[in-house]
């Protein structure tokens, strides 16, 4: 169930219909619980684009921190704002498409609660599409980690240059949830984000989407991180943790990966998932599921033993012999 608290004025919102950039209308997306302070940051990155044809929609996920409330009370003075509660946590996967379902805009992006669009995030991966209007792919940009300049990508790459789904693959730094733009017509008919996923939602995503086209650099970072540091460290190895194999699974069988996917390059792909969810386990202190499931993943070949993995065993059964 949602609550839709305010609707956006539409004036002077265009989903296209003309040459110029700034005619293509635009949606940012941005769920968030329980991030009351942060949302403000996020929104403000938002609305202080210089791109005119644009809306916000925050998908408040069932916060309990005041933030429904503190978000109707800044939708009443923003017509560039529209802000959706939900009822129940659905995670960020599923609120996010509430919100691109929701959309207006010809495109949509999205933004975490906790970080920010840097200046000319909009209209940089904008400009991907409307210089190449064939191109209906994925148009992206880089990060920058507060407090740092350096632009976090893989490799180097030119502006109008595209990434395959191989290339993402072999880096998973390619790609950001933060500095993407698809159209939101390509968006649903991907099906949008796995909403049975609580993290690694992207990357799925991602990998299902570059089965069908390529990903073009707009040239420039176009959000800021911000670390939380421990608390989201922690939140994360125990969403990790919680999901077991959903992740990895869902990669695996997915006949379009099995098709594209040379099999060296799946076989590392699921190694590195069973990697993480181990270290999930173990970091979270579920010793004996952790035990099992390395157990089971050596022996179906999903993981190669290591000196890491045997410290780790042995480690397990020092800090909790029977858990």
């Amino acid at each position: 169930m949602t609550r839709h608290i305010l609707l956006y004025s539409a004036a002077n919102f265009s989903s296209g219909g003309g040459k110029a950039v700034e005619q293509y209308g635009v949606s940012v997306v941005i769920p968030s619980y329980n991030r009351r302070d942060a949302v403000v940051r996020a929104l403000d990155s938002v609305l202080s684009q210089d791109y005119p044809n644009l809306e916000c929609i925050v998908v408040d996920d069932a916060s309990t921190d005041g933030s429904g409330e503190m978000l109707r009370g800044l939708a009443g003075d923003r017509e560039a704002l529209r802000v959706i509660e939900l009822e129940q946590n659905t995670g960020q996967g599923a609120a996010r498409n509430v919100g691109a379902r929701a959309a207006r805009g010809q495109w949509v992006c999205f933004l975490d609660s906790d970080d920010e669009l840097l200046p000319g995030s909009i209209e940089s991966r904008v400009s991907v599409f409307v210089e190449d209007p064939d191109f209906d792919g994925i148009a992206f940009g880089g990060n920058i980690v507060a407090g740092k300049s350096e632009v976090l990508l893989p490799g180097s790459v030119e502006k109008g240059e595209d990434i395959s789904l191989q290339d993402y693959l072999k880096d998973r730094g390619w790609l950001h949830t933060n500095a993407f733009m698809i159209s939101r017509e390509r968006f649903l008919e991907l099906d949008g984000f796995r909403e049975d996923l609580r993290q690694k939602q992207d990357v799925e995503f991602f990998i299902r989407a570059l089965c069908r086209v390529h990903a073009r650099y707009c040239g420039q970072a176009c959000s800021r991180m911000h670390d939380l540091g421990d608390v989201r460290a922690r939140n994360h190895h125990e969403r990790i943790a919680r999901q077991g194999y959903r992740f990895i699974d869902a990669v695996r069988t997915n006949p379009e990966v099995q098709e594209r996917v040379e099999p060296d390059l799946l076989k590392d792909l699921v190694s590195r998932g069973v990697s993480t969810y181990l270290s999930a386990l173990y970091r979270t202190g579920q010793h004996s599921q952790f035990r099992k499931a390395l157990r089971r993943s050596v022996r179906q070949g999903e993981l190669s033993p290591s000196s890491r993995w045997l410290k780790r065993y042995l480690l397990s059964w020092l800090r909790s012999p029977s858990n």
